[in-house]
């Protein structure tokens, strides 16, 4: 995100967005957002927040970073919010979408066309292989196959999207991805499929994936 030479004195600012108590059924924020603080890059500031408000372009434009934990599988989401997402990246922005994250797709498919898969539900929680399709990627750093209880999501990729697929996971045979990356305008975007609750963010290979997707979509790279 463009941001003028006096705010890059500054801390860099990230924000994260999800839902708490009867908002999120399924995924409610109070039990990842310390796992995501920890692994924030030093001299980054996280807010918090479950206001989908500050989805809004005005809003956004003010961090660096957008992260994305939302429970809105039942929600209608706003097209103003819609569209401050998509125009935030268009400009530069960075988001990280985790697990739940990509509900907010489930109303909007402009928002399909901005993470580049369409979500299709979930298999029971279980033991999942997954499998390192893009090791050379700045975001796979040190990462090596590995097991980890998840909820597997299932994607359908859309075809015309451009992306880089991270991790697959292995499931009854079948192979689905499980974390891919994408330029787009002049933003950057990553979704994570793991992340169902606390224990997700324990297993050491997911949190230096969260750590380098930060600091990749957020275009650390590009710094110096």
């Amino acid at each position: 995100m463009s941001i003028s030479s006096d705010n890059k004195l500054q801390a860099r600012q990230a924000i994260l967005i999800g839902d708490y108590g009867e908002d999120a059924p399924y995924h409610p924020l109070d039990q990842v957002e310390n796992h995501i603080r920890d692994l924030m890059p030093s001299g980054w500031e996280l807010h918090i927040s479950d206001d989908y408000d500050m989805l809004e372009m005005e809003r956004l434009e003010a961090y660096d970073l957008c992260i994305v934990y939302t429970d809105a599988f039942n929600k209608k989401i706003n097209p103003r919010h819609a569209a401050g997402i998509i125009t935030y990246v268009v400009n530069g922005g960075g988001l990280l979408i985790l697990h739940c994250g990509v509900s907010l797709q489930e109303s909007r498919y402009e928002l399909k066309q901005l993470m580049g898969a369409q979500y299709g539900g979930h298999e029971e929680y279980g033991a999942l292989e997954m499998h390192i399709a893009s090791p050379g990627h700045p975001i796979m750093k040190g990462i090596h196959s590995f097991v980890m209880e998840e909820e597997p999501y299932e994607f359908t990729l859309l075809p015309g999207a451009e992306r880089t697929i991270l991790m697959e996971y292995t499931m009854n045979g079948d192979t689905w991805p499980a974390a891919w990356c994408s330029y787009y305008g002049m933003g950057r975007t990553v979704y994570l499929m793991p992340g169902h609750h606390a224990a997700s963010f324990d297993y050491p290979e997911y949190r230096t994936m969260i750590a380098q997707s930060i600091c990749w979509v957020a275009g650390c790279d590009e710094e110096g």
